[in-house]
């Protein structure tokens, strides 16, 4: 085996990629971070982390890098999902948030979505605790009401791309065809 997809995805937007790359880097393994083994690692040649972004911080990914030894030698791929806007900015908070200036690691930000009837049932309940507390305290943004929320909450929104994979799949290639030392 040469590749390894490693992924986490809480609503599907990750796995969605992760199913896109996986016809894009042949062969392939995928595994959820969850049942990761060293051995697959160790045996990996290229291998990829995706992730959900939550605060600039990618879920998952410190206990992938808790294994950066086996691989720190290796072409590594990282990439995040998210709702928020993609600029270089952005990137350096992802950067800075998950430590990645210690890694030798590529990072890709990618177009993910929001889908509330996905998220866990606590998860649900947190965001519209937090949507409460907003509108008592008054802190709603101008010209954003209750129901406006709600109704965004109530329609998913879905960004992903397959055309968002590609500029991490032409660098993916262009390693494979470098000579090796």
């Amino acid at each position: 085996m040469s590749n390894l997809i490693v992924y986490k995805s809480n609503t599907g937007f990750t796995k969605s990629y992760v199913d896109m790359l996986e016809r894009r880097v042949l062969p392939c393994e995928v595994v959820e971070i969850s049942k990761l083994k060293k051995e697959q690692l160790k045996e990996a040649e290229y291998i990829f982390y995706g992730g959900p972004l939550k605060n600039n911080v990618i879920e998952g990914l410190d206990k992938f890098l808790k294994h950066y030894k086996l691989f720190e030698n290796k072409n590594v791929f990282i990439f995040c999902t998210g709702i928020q806007p993609i600029d270089q900015e952005k990137k350096e908070n992802v950067i800075t948030a998950n430590g990645l200036e210690f890694y030798h690691v590529r990072l890709y930000l990618l177009p993910g979505g929001m889908d509330f009837s996905k998220m866990s049932p606590l998860k649900q309940k947190m965001i519209k605790f937090g949507l409460k507390s907003a509108v008592k305290a008054g802190k709603m943004p101008e010209g954003v009401s209750p129901e406006m929320i709600e109704s965004r909450l109530s329609t998913p929104i879905n960004l992903v791309n397959s055309n968002a994979l590609d500029r991490m799949v032409e660098v993916y290639h262009m390693c494979k065809l470098r000579p090796k030392n």
